[in-house]
């Protein structure tokens, strides 16, 4: 690594900082919910170039700042010199529709039958609840499709998630709701990988458009989860996704999240008088759209984290 490859860390550490709107106090909330604790005097050191980042709990930090602050991988670990980032040295949060692993991800959705975008239906409008309730070990997911067959014959979509590490190692439960049947399953506990093949009921001409509806339950703590994603394959012309907060317990930090082949933009959310986070958006993808948060320093975690730097 170039020597003047150091010098470049600090301030494109700084100007990422100061594109996301975040304070540095924000940024260590954030990073220590995501098993990454970094107190504001170290952020503030790397900022101002008075040190670097070293040893791989270091690196497995900028790593998740990439993430946080929107950055591409690799991009600030380049500049930091040493060890390379192998395999992305961050722990990964929970989502759904939105792979941890996107490799593990890619296999599932084959094994699913679904090689190519072409195999699924064309999700048109898209509809996603997530209820989040800290007095409950299920966390529920209720999601609404309309869809356009793009061939005649059955219709198919399916559903994958990668849990994350922090999360309990137990398949989701798939229950279809309305206008679908499940068919064909993928169960990987060692690859914590799970998912189901939805068929649509009937038969549709190419064109035709139809409703389904599924639940999927996840056995997990609220804590453990901290995002609501979906990923689309090619434009949908609506996606509605709404994440409610029940129990005792709120999110500290909230925010938007939008991936598209353009880059990853990430903007702050509040709560709304309904416990609830909302977004919208038309004309949506190919990309992944949702929702991420934090529950805070003392969700789980432990003070003396800050002395770890």
């Amino acid at each position: 690594m170039a020597t003047d490859d150091h010098g470049r860390f600090a301030p494109e550490l700084r100007a990422a900082i100061k594109r996301s709107g975040l304070t540095l106090t924000v940024i260590s909330q954030r990073l220590r919910a995501r098993n990454r604790p970094v107190s504001v005097a170290t952020l503030s050191n790397w900022q101002s170039g008075r040190s670097l980042p070293g040893g791989d709990q270091s690196l497995g930090v900028v790593a998740a700042l990439e993430e946080l602050l929107g950055r591409p991988p690799d991009s600030l670990a380049e500049l930091v010199g040493g060890p390379r980032l192998q395999g992305r040295a961050v722990q990964e949060m929970s989502f759904v529709g939105r792979p941890s692993s996107r490799e593990v991800f890619q296999e599932a959705l084959e094994e699913l039958g679904f090689a190519s975008a072409q195999q699924y239906a064309h999700e048109r409008v898209i509809q996603q609840l997530a209820i989040i309730d800290s007095t409950q070990s299920v966390q529920r997911f209720e999601h609404r499709m309309t869809v356009r067959a793009l061939e005649s014959g059955t219709c198919r979509l399916p559903a994958v998630h990668v849990l994350g590490q922090n999360e309990p190692n137990i398949a989701p439960r798939y229950i279809a709701t309305e206008g679908c049947t499940i068919r064909r399953r993928v169960a990987w506990p060692r690859r914590r990988a799970y998912g189901v093949e939805f068929l649509l009921d009937g038969r549709l001409d190419a064109g035709q458009v139809a409703t389904f509806a599924y639940r999927v339950e996840m056995h997990a703590s609220a804590t453990d989860v901290t995002g609501s994603m979906y990923s689309v394959p090619r434009p949908a012309n609506d996606v509605l996704l709404e994440v409610e907060f029940r129990g005792p317990r709120r999110p500290l930090d909230c925010e938007r999240y939008r991936r598209t082949d353009a880059g990853e933009t990430v903007s702050s959310l509040r709560l709304d008088h309904r416990d609830r986070l909302q977004i919208s958006e038309a004309r949506f993808g190919p990309g992944t759209f949702g929702l991420r948060w934090s529950w805070g320093a003392d969700d789980g975690f432990d003070d003396d984290f800050d002395d770890l730097y």
